[in-house]
Parts: structure tokens; C-alpha cells; sequence
């Protein structure tokens, strides 16, 4: 069989989860993607790292020689071909032993470009920094594809803003939750646990004392 090469640029640049995950493929070196650039997206179950194409823009990426069983794998993983899709390019890899620079056909996966931009959780983000870490690849590829990702949705709301909803009026209890996205009726919403919640924007306060319809008191005016 003809060797596959494989080119990660997310949470795959982890070598201890590439280890578990696809046990056969070794690292053959490093490379840039030209005209592409990193962007946080994805769906209701959360957000992940994807190229598109840019001009100008650039992406770090390690290759990986891997067997057929490793590509099943990687196809499972990353929801092929319905969340993500594969492109095949040729890109010159720089060995990662000896730094010698050879021409090779690779494949990556891309995710469908119709998925809507988002932030990722802390756990993915960590992942994907370590990998960029254990390469040597400039992290501020990927805290730029952060800033690059948050959408300003309707009412002036964005992906990462913080908001309060009503959880007990009578108790005056609410809720304090980060917006992840909106579908174009409801916004996604988590809380500190983790727990994901849809709502629509008339619920969503930028205060406590907003969401429960407190008013501030007025100034007194000085007598002169």
C-alpha cells in the first residue's frame, strides 16, 4: 500500500493523544500551509480548529506517516465526511531528524465551511497549545485564530461574553453563563460546569441586576 501523510495543525499536534488514538503513525517532520489560515468553529457540541483559505495567512503543521488502520481512526475522529472533509496538497516537509526538505503528497481535513465560528473550551485550547509547545510553533497562530473567531451576533452579543439569566425571580437567583454561538434564532450558552443551554436573546442580561429589573438609585442633586 501507498504511504498516507497526514498533516495536523490542532489538537492532533499532541503527540501523547495521536499515540493513543492512531498507535502506527510516526512523525516524519514539520511544515506551513500558505494561504490558509486557523479559525475556531464548529456546532452545539463545541468548537474546533479548522483551516480555510486566506490570502497572505499561514498555518504550522506537523506531518505524520500513518497506516490504513491510523486513517479509519483519524476518519472517526474527526466525523469525516460530515463535520470535517479531506483535502489532499503537496507541501515540502522538513524532517524532523535530519532537516533535510522533501517534497510530499499529504492529505487534512477541513471542516465544512457553512459551520459556525466559535470559541473553543480550556481543555481543547491546552491540547492544541501543547502540541504547538512540543513543536516549537509560535503560539500566537492559534491566540489570533481565537480573536478571529468571536462573531458579534444580534443585540451586540459575541462568542466568549459573559451573561446573566433569570433562574428563581421570586428568590432573585440567576445564572452566570458564556455565550458559545447562535444558530441565527437561539443563542448557546455554558455554564461554569459545563452544562449547555439554548436561549433566546430576550433572556440574556448583561448584569445580575439587569436580568432581575433592579434600577440603580438616582443621584441626589446638590442644593448649590
Amino acid at each position: 500500500m501507498e504511504k498516507r501523510y497526514y498533516i495536523a495543525y490542532g489538537s492532533n499536534l499532541n503527540v501523547g493523544q495521536m499515540r493513543m488514538r492512531c498507535p502506527g503513525a510516526r512523525i516524519i517532520g514539520t511544515s506551513v500551509v500558505e494561504g490558509y489560515r486557523l479559525l475556531f468553529k464548529g456546532s452545539r457540541t463545541g468548537s474546533y480548529l479548522t483551516i480555510e483559505p486566506q490570502e497572505g495567512a499561514s498555518v504550522p503543521v506537523a506531518a505524520w506517516a500513518v497506516t490504513e488502520e491510523d486513517e479509519a481512526a483519524l476518519d472517526r475522529y474527526e466525523g469525516f465526511p460530515t463535520f470535517y472533509y479531506k483535502k489532499e496538497m503537496e507541501l515540502p516537509i522538513k524532517g524532523i531528524r535530519t532537516g533535510k526538505v522533501r517534497r510530499r503528497k499529504v492529505f487534512v481535513y477541513i471542516m465544512h465551511e457553512d459551520r459556525p465560528l466559535g470559541l473553543p473550551s480550556r481543555s481543547y485550547m491546552e491540547t492544541c497549545m501543547e502540541g504547538y509547545r512540543r513543536f516549537g510553533f509560535d503560539e500566537a497562530f492559534l491566540e489570533q485564530a481565537y480573536a478571529d473567531s468571536r462573531e458579534e451576533f444580534p443585540g451586540g452579543w459575541g462568542v466568549g461574553d459573559a451573561c446573566f439569566m433569570v433562574t428563581n425571580r421570586e428568590k432573585g437567583c440567576t445564572g452566570n453563563y458564556t455565550v458559545l454561538g447562535f444558530d441565527g434564532r437561539y443563542f448557546t450558552l455554558q455554564n461554569s460546569r459545563g452544562s449547555r443551554y439554548r436561549a433566546s436573546a430576550g433572556r440574556m442580561f448583561r448584569s445580575r441586576e439587569e436580568a432581575l429589573g433592579i434600577r440603580e438609585p438616582a443621584a441626589e442633586e446638590g442644593l448649590g
